[in-house]
C-alpha cells in the first residue's frame, strides 16, 4: 500500500539546484549515456537536480544500457524494493508455496466439548483472512466441536520480533499501509468501513467487515447535501473506543458509496478475540474463554490445517498493490527458510543477500531494512535494480513474476497510469512513493516489440512533482519502431 505525502527529510545523497542538461554527465558513480532533452526539461521544471535521479535503460536483447545515469548510486527505491523481496522469494521457495496455519486441540474432544484450549500455531501466513478463519470454524463444526470450555491458544514463535509502533513512520498509527508483521497475522489487522448514503431513510448506513463480537457503531454520521469534498475529515471520527467509534460529523449523499481501510489501535490479541467469537458464534460454537499467546503444548492434538494460497496468488496482491505488511510476512519466512528457528529482520536480510549473492546478483549496496519499501533506511541503485529485472527475465519464474506486477492502465498502481493506445497493457512496472521518493521499476514493450528492463529512482523532497520525467522516460523508447 502506496503511503502519500509522508514527512521525509532529505535523502542523503548531497543535493545542488545545478541546471539540468539534456545530456547527463559524468558523475563519481560511473558512465552515463544521453538522457532524452524532455526528461531532462520535466526534471528541470519540477526544480530536481540530476543528482537526485537515477535512469537505467537497457533492451533485453542488448548487452549494454542504452540509458544510464547515476545508475551505481545507492536511492531509497521506496516500495520498488518489494521487487527484490518477491523475486527473491520465488526463486528460494517457489511459486507453489504455501504457508500452513495447524489448529490443535488442548484437551479431549468429547460430546462435541473441548475440555480445554484450541491452538493455532502462526506460520507467518501472508493472507490468512477472516473468511478464512469462518471456514477453519465450519471444519472444527465439521470434526464434532460445539463449545470450547478453554481459551484459544496463538503460538506467534515463529517470528522473533522487537514490538511494533504502528505511528513511528510518519506518525500515522491507524494507516493500513503502517500494520506490522505477525506469525499470526489475520486480515491484515483491518477494519473496512462502508458509507452507504440512504436519501430515502435521509441516512448513513455504515457496514462493518470482518465482523467483530460487540462491535457497536455509537453514532452515524448525518447525511448532508454538500459537495464530497475530503469525506473522512467531515465524519468526525473518534477511535478512542476503538470497538466502539463514534461519527459525529456529516457524510455527504454526492460521495456515493466509499469505503474506509483503518487498522484499530488494539493488541493483535483483542482483534482476534473478537473476530473469533463473532466467527465461532455463526457456525454454531459457544465459547467464553479468551484468546491468549503461549507456546503450543506437547500434549496438543492435531484438528486441521489451512493452508494459504501459492506464493504467486500472493506475490500478484504484494507487488499490484503495493502491500507492506504482506511483503514484510514473505521477508521474514525467507528466514525460516534458510533454517532458523525464528524468523528476525537480520536473518531475513542475510537470506536474501546470501541467495543474491551467490547466483549472480551481488548488490554491495542493498539495504534491505523490512524488506517492503516503507522506510528511510533502504537503498538500492538503479543499476541492480535492472540486473534483478534482466534475471527474472530468463529464469523460471518469470512468467509469475511479471504478471505480479501493476500493468500499465490496466490495474494496481498503474491503473491510471499510461493509458494511451502507445503504452497501455504494454508496461508491467512496480512503483514506489514516499514524501521525497518516487520510483518506477519494470518491463516495456516498444511499439516495434522490443522489450526492455527500466529503472527510475528520485530522492529529492520535490521528488511529487517528478512524475511527469518518469512517464517521458519511459515515453521515450515506447514509440520507437
Amino acid at each position: 500500500m502506496r503511503p502519500s505525502r509522508r514527512r521525509f527529510l532529505a535523502s542523503t545523497l548531497a543535493l545542488t539546484g545545478a541546471p539540468l542538461l539534456a545530456r547527463a554527465q559524468q558523475t563519481a558513480w560511473g558512465s552515463s549515456a544521453a538522457l532524452p532533452a524532455d526528461v531532462a526539461q520535466a526534471l528541470d521544471t519540477a526544480r530536481i537536480p540530476l543528482q537526485s535521479c537515477a535512469f537505467v535503460l537497457q533492451a533485453l536483447d542488448s548487452a549494454v544500457p542504452q540509458i544510464e545515469v547515476n545508475a551505481a548510486a545507492p536511492m531509497n527505491p521506496a516500495s520498488v524494493l518489494k521487487l527484490v523481496t518477491t523475486y527473491s522469494a520465488l526463486r528460494i521457495l517457489g511459486p507453489a508455496y504455501v504457508w500452513k496455519t495447524p489448529v490443535y486441540a488442548v484437551g479431549p474432544l468429547r460430546a462435541g466439548v473441548l475440555h480445554g484450549d484450541l491452538a493455532f500455531v502462526g506460520s507467518g501466513d501472508p493472507h490468512l483472512m477472516a473468511d478464512n478463519l469462518w471456514s477453519i470454524a465450519l471444519r472444527l463444526r465439521d470434526l464434532g466441536l460445539r463449545r470450547i470450555d478453554g481459551d484459544v491458544l496463538i503460538d506467534r514463535q515463529a517470528f522473533d520480533l522487537p514490538p511494533h509502533d504502528p505511528a513511528a513512520f510518519d506518525g500515522d498509527a491507524t494507516a493500513p499501509y503502517n500494520v506490522g508483521p505477525d506469525a499470526f497475522l489475520v486480515n491484515f489487522g483491518v477494519l473496512r468501513l462502508g458509507f452507504v448514503p440512504d436519501a430515502q431513510a435521509r441516512a448513513v448506513r455504515v457496514t462493518v467487515e470482518p465482523p467483530l463480537a460487540g462491535f457497536d457503531l455509537r453514532e452515524t454520521p448525518r447525511l448532508s447535501t454538500t459537495a464530497c469534498g475530503n469525506w473522512k475529515d467531515k465524519l468526525g471520527a473518534d477511535w478512542r473506543q476503538p470497538f466502539a467509534p463514534r461519527f459525529s460529523g456529516s457524510y455527504a449523499a454526492a460521495c456515493g458509496t466509499q469505503t474506509w481501510n483503518i487498522a484499530p489501535q488494539v493488541s493483535d490479541n483483542a482483534y482476534v478475540q473478537r473476530l473469533l467469537g463473532a466467527l465461532f458464534a455463526q457456525v454454531g460454537i459457544a465459547w467464553q474463554g479468551r484468546v491468549r499467546t503461549a507456546p503450543l503444548p506437547a500434549t496438543a492434538s492435531e484438528l486441521t490445517v489451512w493452508e494459504s494460497p501459492a506464493l504467486a496468488v500472493v506475490v500478484r496482491d504484494i507487488n499490484k498493490y503495493s502491500n507492506n505488511v504482506m511483503a514484510q510476512q514473505v521477508f521474514l519466512t525467507l528466514a525460516l527458510a534458510a533454517g532458523a528457528q525464528r524468523a528476525t529482520w537480520a536473518g531475513a536480510q542475510q537470506a536474501v543477500q546470501q541467495w543474491l549473492s551467490t547466483h549472480g546478483l551481488p548488490m554491495p549496496g542493498l539495504v534491505l531494512d523490512n524488506g517492503c519499501g516503507l522506510s528511510r533506511t533502504a537503498r538500492v541503485s538503479a543499476a541492480d535494480l535492472n540486473a534483478l529485472l534482466r534475471a527474472a527475465w530468463h529464469s523460471a519464474v518469470m512468467p509469475e513474476f511479471v504478471a505480479s506486477l501493476p500493468l500499465a492502465g490496466e490495474d494496481g498502481t498503474l491503473r491510471r497510469h499510461f493509458r494511451d493506445a502507445d503504452t497501455a497493457g504494454r508496461i508491467h512496472a512496480k512503483t514506489g512513493s514516499l514524501d521525497g521518493v518516487l520510483t518506477l521499476a519494470g518491463y516495456a514493450q516498444a511499439r516495434s516489440g522490443r522489450r526492455y528492463t527500466f529503472a527510475a529512482l528520485v530522492n529529492d523532497p520535490r521528488a511529487g512533482g517528478a512524475w511527469p520525467a518518469l512517464q517521458a522516460f519511459v515515453n521515450s523508447f515506447m514509440q520507437t519502431a
